[in-house]
């Protein structure tokens, strides 16, 4: 046999099934194996210890047994290849998938089901009997564009809401934004459901239902996202797996109820698993199981691992058990306790490996793994690892591991009595923690992210506070806390869950003080203005008291910090007030800001505050007062380097300049904000910004750019959902439109869209400007 040749034709066969292909060191082991050598000799001419060669060997015979369907070892891997591969070497075919087979009755059923014209199904069964398995293959080849999965939490308490769920689904799998409402996201998810083929799965449903079969209260968000997904008129379909019969009368659903394997199909996956075996042999235990899957799968696993595929053996040793083991259940908690007696290394894995959630991230890596085996040599853990898969007791595919839900419920029953709990999320949040170095997408932020609910887990709040604290490295060039870089990525209902989980538990210091000053921020950009000033009060208080208690020469970096945290506090509730056009309010904060931070030479949030106080002079029309404060401020303007993060105060700059008649300074500013917002994608702010130059605009008399930059301005604050900021746009537009003398248009601007929204954020002196500019001086165009 050609060695070069057949190592090509096992790499293309890895290609074709798993997308990878064989490393430096699986190579080496091949070619050696098929030249004669021992494992000894392998690892002393690859510089590596001879049980490092046989834990990669034994994994990569594991793997081709596997794909070519027939058990692979050291010593008959070159017979097997020259079986598999026709003369010359051909290139291989994809193998038969052993782990879905006799389910052609089902596929069936829902193929006429979906000719039928139903779009959604809910596959009914036990545990273990393979629905979920059944949906996913199903989904696979049904022709979709997109296949989205959630798996849901084995407990109600734990279930991520719908909102998180279907705002990641927009963001990460559909590129679109997600609404700052849930409504609003809905809608953008059934538009994209309206012209693609998108395959839905909704995998365990049953934690989310009550006794009748009804969605818990706690979880209305699920119904609300079926309602959308029951839609016949929709392209795609979607498949829903549950224990329990979903009973909700107003979604348009069908069930189909999905039983246990044929004795034949069992035979088949022993006979692939090479195990030797006749119906008289197995319909013993097919009785006993009801055909179930998972039950099938298990057997075979400990029938391989323990007894050497020997199935009579296996009979002989359970026939007094055998027959009375009724159910799945029954099966997993004889596998663990005979799993406890054989190899308490692998069985400590199992029941540690339940403390990973397996739902926003449904599979984890080998890593994740390990750092659960703190107690065993390294040298040996991969072995343990192994030790679970050749059992069955571990799902794996493509370098992913993940456990199966009644596999998973028995490891956390088992764990929580243990001292293992603690200390395995404590392990595994330290992993997810670690993993992470620096937050690049919105994959990496959901991984950071995971640590956080294993010190909820554990009731260890503190370190559940510290981890959405910790500062990264985003992909903007920006060193902010995991909360920040969530919600600057967009995912604000993660963020809003995390912490108001958690803070009113935690004590009145510095932390408890970062957490509620972010929350104002996400309170304020959903449009929420008075329960974010009612946060920020919170942020206020306990930093105002600590820092009472402290020296006031004291320059510590502690200090520092709680003095930044204490003024951007008030700057940012002074901002919340702006937008609600309470500008006495807002003006006796900024000046607050400018006084605490000139006392404590923190110069920059002394800036901040006087370019928002120059712009509520220019609202309340005191001309002067805003030239003298932007006089004061100019040099800083033109000399100091401003960032992305500093944009949002740029354009307040440029929003004063225009509402003092300086329209070219106005514009020059406008466009340096822009620059900045584009480079590190503040969405919001390049909204405002837009907004202002539409105004500049306007006020020019070129209405048709005017027009052109509301819309614009519009979109974008739209797609955000910044709800403060969208009526504000609506607002302007409709003075826009008033000036154009297109009355109707003014009037469904600001009837429809902005006294709505102003409505819903509670901003009366907001409804009052409109009703006065608007309505009682329909000739006056004045930026207000």
């Amino acid at each position: 046999m050609n060695v070069d040749a057949a190592i090509n034709w096992i790499d293309r066969l890895l290609v074709l099934e798993t997308g990878k292909h064989l490393n430096d060191l699986q190579i080496f082991i091949i070619r050696q194996v098929l030249l004669g050598r021992k494992y000894v000799e392998i690892a002393a001419d690859y510089h590596c210890t001879e049980g490092h060669v046989k834990d990669i060997a034994a994994a990569m015979w594991q793997l081709l047994s596997q794909l070519l369907g027939e058990r692979v070892t050291k010593t008959n891997l070159k017979s097997i290849l020259q079986r598999h591969a026709t003369p010359g070497l051909s290139q291989p075919t994809k193998i038969a998938n052993y782990q879905f087979i006799g389910r052609e009755v089902a596929i069936d059923r829902l193929d006429e089901l979906i000719g039928q014209g139903q779009r959604t199904i809910a596959i009914l069964g036990e545990g273990g009997v393979g629905k979920t398995t059944l949906a996913q293959q199903y989904l696979k080849t049904c022709g979709c564009d997109l296949i989205l999965e959630l798996s849901m939490a084995k407990e109600t308490a734990r279930i991520t809401p719908a909102e998180i769920i279907v705002e990641e689904w927009l963001r990460q799998d559909l590129q679109i934004e997600p609404g700052r409402e849930f409504g609003v996201s809905l809608l953008r998810l059934k538009r994209q459901l309206n012209t693609r083929k998108i395959g839905i799965l909704i995998d365990n449903l049953e934690p989310a239902l009550d006794r009748d079969g009804r969605i818990v209260a706690s979880q209305y968000g699920y119904l609300e996202l079926l309602r959308v997904l029951t839609d016949r008129q929709l392209s795609g379909i979607t498949l829903i797996t549950s224990r329990d019969r979903l009973c909700e009368a107003d979604l348009n659903l069908t069930h189909y109820r999905l039983s246990g394997l044929d004795v034949n199909t069992w035979q088949t996956y022993f006979n692939y698993r090479q195990i030797n075996t006749t119906i008289e042999m197995i319909l013993p235990l097919h009785q006993a199981y009801g055909g179930n899957a998972k039950a099938m799968e298990i057997i075979a696993g400990n029938i391989c691992a323990d007894l050497d595929g020997d199935l009579a053996l296996y009979l002989a040793t359970n026939q007094d058990t055998q027959l009375v083991e009724t159910g799945l259940k029954q099966s997993i908690v004889n596998q663990f306790d005979r799993l406890e007696t054989l190899d308490f290394d692998a069985y400590k894995l199992l029941c540690r490996a339940g403390c990973y959630r397996y739902q926003d991230l449904d599979r984890v890596d080998l890593d994740a793994l390990l750092c659960l085996l703190w107690d065993i040599e390294s040298s040996q853990r991969y072995q343990v690892v192994n030790s679970l898969r050749n059992r069955s007791l571990i799902e794996f595919n493509r370098g992913q591991y993940w456990l199966h839900p009644a596999i998973r419920a028995e490891s956390i029953e088992r764990l929580k009595n243990t001292d293992d709990w603690t200390r395995s999320h404590q392990a595994a949040a330290n992993y997810w923690t670690n993993s992470v170095t620096r937050i690049a997408n919105i994959a990496t932020a959901i991984t950071a992210l995971e640590a956080y609910y294993h010190y909820i887990e554990i009731d260890d709040l503190f370190q559940a506070a510290r981890v959405l604290l910790q500062p990264r490295d985003n992909q903007w060039g920006q060193f902010l806390p995991l909360a920040s870089n969530l919600y600057r990525m967009g995912l604000i209902q993660p963020v809003l869950t995390a912490i108001t989980q958690i803070v009113p538990s935690l004590p009145p210091d510095r932390i408890t003080a970062e957490l509620y000053n972010i929350l104002g921020d996400l309170y304020w950009i959903v449009g929420r203005v008075h329960e974010a000033i009612e946060t920020q009060r919170y942020a206020i208080d306990y930093t105002t008291k600590i820092l009472a208690t402290i020296d006031p020469l004291d320059r510590s970096h502690d200090t520092h910090c709680l003095n930044i945290l204490n003024i951007d506090s008030i700057l940012s509730t002074g901002l919340y007030y702006l937008d609600l056009w309470e500008l006495a309010k807002a003006k006796d904060l900024f000046d607050r800001v400018i006084k605490i931070a000139s006392n404590t030479n923190r110069d920059r949030w002394a800036q901040k505050a006087i370019v928002c106080l120059a712009l509520v002079e220019s609202y309340l029309n005191n001309i002067e007062a805003a030239r003298q404060l932007l006089a004061e401020i100019e040099p800083q303007i033109i000399q100091q380097k401003w960032t992305g993060s500093s944009a949002y105060f740029l354009q307040m700059v440029g929003q004063t300049y225009g509402n003092l008649g300086n329209y070219d300074r106005a514009n020059t500013i406008y466009q340096q904000t822009l620059t900045f917002c584009q480079t590190g994608n503040y969405l919001q702010t390049q909204g405002r910004t837009l907004n202002g130059l539409a105004q500049l605009y306007r006020s020019q008399g070129n209405l048709e750019l005017a027009k052109t930059t509301h819309l614009q301005s519009i979109e974008i604050l739209d797609r955000v959902g910044a709800k403060c900021d969208l009526a504000e746009a609506y607002y302007q537009a409709g003075l826009t439109s008033q000036q154009a003398g297109n009355l109707e248009l003014s009037q469904f601007y600001c009837d429809l869209h902005a006294n709505k929204l102003f409505t819903e954020i509670a901003a009366p002196q907001q409804l009052a400007k409109i009703k006065t500019i608007v309505y009682g001086y329909p000739n006056l165009h004045r930026e207000i």
